[in-house]
Formats: C-alpha cells, structure tokens, sequence
C-alpha cells in the first residue's frame, strides 16, 4: 500500500511517502512500485509494522487537540 501526501508544486507531485516494504538479504524492498525517479535521494523512516499494530487505538477518544498536544510536544519525542 502506498501513500502520499502534498507537493509544493507540479514538479514536485509527492513531498512524502509512507510505503509499505519487507526487509529482506540486507536491503529494504518496497512491495509497490514507488513514484520516484532512478538514482533520486530520499529520507527514509523505518517504523516495525508490530509497533503500529500495536499502538493501534491508543489514542481512541481523545480530542485532536489532545492527539496534537502529545505528537507535537517534546515530551514523547524520540528526538534528543
């Protein structure tokens, strides 16, 4: 499954990506076909699909505002 969100304009069609891939003999293979072009540099983030599952419905019921306050707050943040 593939996802992308947002361009600055029309050269620029995608700004991220959230694409599903398996790591498999050393290297990560996407299982879509990705919208990028040949030797093109991208960022690259590695969630383990387990910790979506089972983070899943965590936040249930809590206001956006509330879902906002912990994904933007320093407080959680892997960033040190």
């Amino acid at each position: 499954m593939v996802f992308w969100s947002g361009g600055r304009d029309e050269r620029d069609a995608m700004e991220t990506l959230t694409v599903h891939a398996i790591y498999e003999n050393g290297q990560l293979r996407p299982l879509e076909p990705l919208p990028l072009q040949e030797q093109e540099n991208v960022l690259l983030q590695v969630i383990r699909q387990r910790a979506v599952q089972e983070t899943a419905g965590i936040l249930q019921g809590l206001s956006p505002e509330v879902i906002r306050e912990l994904a933007e707050g320093d407080e959680f943040s892997v960033i040190t």
